[in-house]
């Protein structure tokens, strides 16, 4: 778990910060952010930053689960395919089309599945995404939702659009 904050004072309840860090397979990173990903197909790594040293260093990774309340700091999307509006969030699912029709960059044939980002396989939950609900019940909601799709992603062939 990366936190960009050296603790979690100010963002959650003590009983949840102390819950959270003893739990033995979990680790936690205080003053860490995503600087950068890296992958073709899909996700390989991530770099990460310390916010204290500026020191970088890169970690294998298949999957990033991102929550990062309020302000969207979608930074690290910004070299990629995934659109994001003016403010900086996710947009996903129908948001994604204009005029009934997928954004250029789309690849497929079908429409994006309601939380998925403009990178089929992609998907956006909870503060991150633009127009979600700003609350930790409506971001888990929305993540669990994601797992339903990744699965559902997996199993479909990949037909390009022609």
């Amino acid at each position: 778990m990366l936190v960009r904050a050296g603790n979690f004072a100010g963002t959650m309840s003590k009983y949840l910060s102390e819950r959270i860090l003893s739990q033995p397979n979990v680790q936690v990173r205080f003053n860490t952010a995503v600087s950068g990903l890296d992958g073709d197909d899909h996700l390989r790594a991530i770099t990460l930053q310390n916010l204290s040293t500026g020191k970088e260093e890169t970690a294998a990774a298949t999957r990033l689960f991102v929550c990062i309340g309020g302000s969207p700091n979608t930074e690290w999307a910004k070299d990629t395919a995934i659109i994001r509006n003016e403010a900086g969030y996710l947009i996903t699912g129908a948001d994604l089309l204009i005029n009934g029709k997928t954004p250029a960059c789309w690849p497929l044939q079908r429409n994006p599945m309601e939380l998925e980002t403009s990178v089929p396989g992609s998907f956006a939950a909870g503060d991150v995404r633009m127009g979600s609900t700003k609350r930790a019940a409506a971001a888990v909601g929305e993540g669990a939702n994601c797992i339903t799709y990744v699965h559902r992603y997996m199993r479909e062939p990949k037909i390009a659009k022609v």
